[in-house]
This record gives structure tokens, C-alpha cells and sequence, in this order.
């Protein structure tokens, strides 16, 4: 079974079809700061799943945005602690000098099923506070 795991600390969410979600962030002036991420394994076998396809659809007024591939690994006490899954984060880096709210929208996909060819639609709105 495939778990959805998403956020900067990657909580665990039950998958559904089409979703929406808005994401409050206090981040630091004059430096990158990663506001959300995405994975998704299969907790009995320890195995990576299918990589979401993130993509900016409104950029930040105040800042830029990027999506980056990492890995991620299950803290200490979890199932598959020590194993590293393909993941994808969202990273927020506010303009030199700017102090203030920004705001910007992502989507992403992903195969429902791992072997098929349903897919699952999201989007995120971030607000973004940049101290």
C-alpha cells in the first residue's frame, strides 16, 4: 500500500482524486527555505513509488520559486527508518532586501495506482510570510 506522505516535516495523508490545500510559511529573509515536500513509498516493502510532477503555475510576486529532487528518509522509530526515497520539495527564496507577505500557487500529479494509469491532481496555494 502507498502512502502519501507531504509537508516540511512529511506528515502522512490519505490520497484522493483531486485536492486542494493552502500552506502558511514564516521563512527567513535572504535565504531559501524549503516550504513543502512530497514522497511517496510503500511502507511494507520499503520501496520508492512514482516521483510527483510538481509545477509553478503562479510565481511569487516577491521571491522565486524552485523544485528540486532529494531524497528522504523516515525519522528513527518509523517503519523503513534508514532506507532514502525519491522526493521532491518546494523551495521558496524571497528577493534580496524583501521583508513582507508573498504568495504562489503549485500543481502536481501522480499515478493513483502504481501500476496504473489513474492519475491524482493537487494544488497548493502558499502564503508566505517573509520575516
Amino acid at each position: 500500500m502507498i502512502k502519501y506522505i507531504a509537508g516540511v516535516a512529511f506528515l502522512v495523508a490519505g490520497l484522493s482524486t483531486a485536492a486542494a490545500e493552502t500552506h502558511s510559511r514564516d521563512v527567513p529573509a535572504r535565504k531559501a527555505s524549503v516550504v513543502n515536500g512530497h514522497v511517496y513509498y510503500d511502507q511494507n516493502q520499503c520501496t520508492s513509488g512514482p516521483i510527483a510532477q510538481v509545477k509553478v503555475k503562479v510565481e511569487p510576486k516577491h521571491g522565486s520559486v524552485q523544485i528540486r529532487r532529494t531524497t528522504y528518509s523516515p525519522p528513527k522509530g518509523r517503519r523503513c527508518y534508514g532506507k532514502k526515497f525519491n522526493a521532491v520539495v518546494v523551495v521558496y527564496t524571497p528577493e534580496k532586501g524583501y521583508r513582507g507577505k508573498d504568495t504562489f500557487k503549485t500543481s502536481y500529479s501522480m499515478p493513483k495506482y502504481v501500476q496504473g494509469s489513474q492519475m491524482n491532481y493537487f494544488s497548493d496555494t502558499y502564503k508566505i510570510n517573509v520575516k
